[in-house]
């Protein structure tokens, strides 16, 4: 679907139950029903694996080999020890009923077809352009703007870095409301895959978007020229990373950042999984995206534990980690 053309029926109500949804307080029941165990077991860990993780940060700061890979592994084992403790920790009825249900559905080992490199070209770009429009209906790429403000410069341009960004879909629309808001962002879109770059690419030279794109490795920030970007964020990508990557993908982003860094994926929850699942089937009469969608959700991580990662660092105390509407996992850092 034409990103300019006005959205079908059919989207727009779906568009205003999103909104009604957004404008709601009630999170996911799986956020709502889990979140105080979940609260108890991070500070455990915390009070557990922080100090040798300062320690390890310290380290990779100086530059010792190693030092990274090292911080990363126990970050995993930090992960690891928080959500045997959520477990052990959810004791009322409803608590322990919202535990089996993650140890039912919650990660797995199964694909998601757009990680297949030898996926159709023609599949894998009718998925993405469903993806895209999914995420523009429910209100999600507004939402990640919203959650980026605050972080913008006031007297300047923004340079912004996206971080494990694909196709580009956010960096692009986000490149569309500037243009129409008036809001001067100087954005970057960088991925490894640059088969996937180069579809966005092509996306900005249609539409004639500002949008740069460049092969980047977002585990490893040195190559930037220093001072070189004032936000860094990820979106929707998080999943695709094991623990130990994901923190280290947040330290590099706090590093290289000069104003702060967004990171924003989905929130675990077997109810909205199974509601974008069926999205997939009925709205877009596609099965790969409603596969995707299924799997997705069971690699995504929960506020506390997102929040788990990212403050093990010496960035903790400007982090802030909290479930966002409509359905998702912010984590915010502002450089002080």
């Amino acid at each position: 679907m034409d990103a300019r053309q006005p959205p079908p029926l059919l989207d727009r109500a779906l568009g205003r139950v999103a909104s009604r949804f957004m404008a709601s307080r009630i999170p996911s029941p799986s956020v709502g029903l889990l979140g105080e165990p979940r609260t108890r077991a991070m500070l455990e860990a915390l009070d557990a694996h922080r100090p040798r993780a300062l320690a390890l940060a310290a380290a990779w700061d100086a530059g010792e080999p190693g030092a990274s890979e090292a911080y990363g592994a126990h970050a995993a084992d930090a992960l690891a020890f928080m959500r045997r403790r959520t477990v052990e920790l959810a004791r009322a009825p409803l608590e322990r009923a919202a535990a089996a249900v993650h140890r039912r559905f919650g990660d797995t080992d199964e694909r998601e077809h757009l990680d297949d490199p030898d996926l159709d070209p023609r599949v894998r770009v009718r998925m993405i352009e469903h993806l895209d429009a999914l995420n523009r209906v429910i209100g999600s790429y507004r939402a990640f703007l919203r959650a980026m403000e605050p972080l913008f410069a006031r007297d300047r341009p923004t340079r912004l870095l996206d971080l494990a960004a694909g196709h580009g879909g956010f960096a692009l629309d986000l490149a569309r409301e500037a243009r129409a808001r008036g809001l001067a962002l100087e954005i970057t879109a960088t991925d490894l895959r640059a088969e996937y770059l180069a579809l966005g690419e092509a996306v900005a030279r249609r539409e004639g978007l500002p949008v740069d794109f460049a092969v980047q490795d977002a585990l490893d920030l040195s190559n930037l020229a220093p001072g070189a970007f004032d936000l860094i964020v990820c979106t929707q990508a998080i999943h695709h990373f094991p623990a130990s990557m994901t923190a280290r993908m947040f330290r590099e982003a706090a590093r290289a950042a000069t104003r702060g860094v967004v990171f924003v994926d989905g929130c675990r929850s077997v109810m909205q999984g199974a509601l974008i699942r069926t999205l997939g089937h009925l709205r877009y009469r596609d099965a790969g995206l409603a596969h995707d969608a299924w799997v997705s959700f069971r690699r995504f991580y929960a506020p506390e534990e997102l929040g788990l990662l990212a403050r093990l660092g010496p960035e903790a105390p400007d982090v802030e980690a909290k479930w966002m509407r409509p359905g998702h996992c912010l984590v915010r850092y502002r450089r002080p």
